[in-house]
């Protein structure tokens, strides 16, 4: 262990401070090249008034959206996963799905950005978040509907399939959110 320690110590030290001095006076060498587009001024714009219903209105109708492209999905991931009988087979559609959900949070994340932008309100980071993590309660909406419409019953599935959807949908929700925030902060 103490050859291996020293190792990845001179590893640490041969490799890493380098790059790591050699990465920042390259970024601050190119920071100070870069010029904003225009001026900015110091101090911040107020932002017009909205309707009340504006924000979670736009939330909620942006998260109908990716949750309508993956839903049949879901019923055989679903279907294979609590059934006896079922295998889930085809993973290549599960992927080309998945990559399709991700081009679609990513533009309904600039689109609500771009609506809230058009509106003249800065605070964009946490609306492009809030609009695309909606796709897991829609998600869990689904899960209560795919519950009742089974065979289920009991007490000790009913709170271990609950416990199972709830975690996988605020998963689902915070994966929604997070490519939201990116493509978004990308756009802006």
């Amino acid at each position: 262990p103490a050859r291996t320690i020293i190792s990845v110590v001179f590893l640490f030290v041969v490799v890493w401070v380098p790059l790591h001095t050699f990465g920042t006076l390259l970024g601050r060498k190119h920071n100070s090249a870069s010029a904003m587009p225009c001026r900015v001024h110091h101090l911040r714009r107020q932002i017009p008034p909205k309707h009340w219903s504006f924000t979670p209105v736009m939330a909620g109708v942006a998260g109908l959206v990716p949750f309508g492209c993956i839903f049949i999905e879901m019923y055989f991931l679903f279907s294979a996963f609590w059934s006896y009988n079922k295998i889930y087979y085809v993973y290549g559609f599960l992927l080309a799905v998945l990559i399709l959900l991700s081009l679609v949070v990513i533009c309904v994340s600039i689109t609500c950005v771009y609506v809230l932008l058009n509106a003249e309100d800065y605070r964009w980071a946490w609306h492009a978040v809030a609009s695309c993590a909606s796709t897991g309660v829609y998600l869990f909406v689904y899960t209560l509907y795919f519950y009742h419409t089974s065979q289920m019953s009991g007490f000790l599935q009913w709170v271990y399939y609950f416990g199972c959807s709830l975690n996988f949908c605020v998963g689902f929700g915070l994966f929604c959110g997070a490519l939201g925030y990116f493509g978004a902060s990308w756009f802006v």
